[in-house]
């Protein structure tokens, strides 16, 4: 199938591309904001959104907070795993093992190559332990305002808070995130969202957030926004 020239995407008002036409189903993947559209049929110049089977309403997920006053939505959520105990006694022992090594090199006359080759496990333990901390002591927040959608992360500091104007939020969706490491494959869930001229960005990601959180909190900064689910490229399958 053929995309019709000059035609925008329902979402953002981009114009399509070619390339953007995913096979013959008639189903284009906006390039700049992901939004997922139909151009079968499509006469007035703008694609048109497929149909889609909305998701059932998710139940409040276990350890999760939610305030709603005067118009502000408020979810809060703590990072605190049973994996958290595990890493506890693992960080404890690597960094045992550590601190006995360097107790002999600098309590003896040991080569300057004692103290060098240890240093990336240093680098090591110093992240477990800062990451374990924040198991334990950590919380997340995504506040919706009548002036904006903030999402932060503490007390111990940690990348992605951000701050978003509430009007330029367009959608929100979740996805499935599968990682490979020494232990076999794991899998986590994100939140993105879509932001009137920014494009595509992640709004919340981590290893311990499961879908049903995800979509939870989708659901919620969506109605808080007064938004419409919409299908997106890339979103976790209905």
């Amino acid at each position: 199938m053929s995309m019709p020239t000059s035609l925008r995407c329902p979402s953002c008002a981009s114009n399509l591309k070619a390339t953007d036409l995913d096979g013959g189903r008639g189903l284009v993947t906006c390039s700049y904001c992901g939004a997922l559209m139909s151009i079968a049929g499509s006469q007035s110049g703008v694609a048109s959104q497929p149909s889609f089977t909305p998701r059932p309403e998710v139940a409040l997920p276990e350890g999760f907070y939610v305030e709603k006053l005067k118009g502000e939505l408020v979810l809060r959520w703590r990072w605190f795993r049973p994996l958290a105990l595990f890493l506890l006694f693992f960080t404890i022992a690597w960094n045992a093992f550590l601190l006995f090594w360097y107790g002999m090199v600098f309590g003896g006359d040991a080569p300057w190559i004692m103290v060098v080759l240890p240093l990336a496990h240093v680098a090591v333990g110093v992240g477990l332990a800062y990451s374990t901390a924040a198991m334990f002591l950590n919380s997340t927040s995504v506040r919706v305002t009548n002036r904006e959608l903030r999402v932060h992360s503490g007390p111990l500091p940690w990348r992605g808070n951000r701050t978003i104007e509430r009007g330029r939020v367009e959608q929100l969706y979740c996805k499935r995130h599968e990682s490979r490491g020494e232990h076999g494959p794991s899998v986590s869930f994100e939140v993105w969202i879509v932001v009137r001229g920014e494009g595509v960005r992640r709004l919340i990601r981590g290893a311990s957030l499961e879908a049903e959180q995800a979509l939870y909190i989708e659901q919620q900064v969506e109605a808080a926004l007064g938004i419409a689910d919409r299908p997106q490229a890339g979103e976790m399958p209905r």
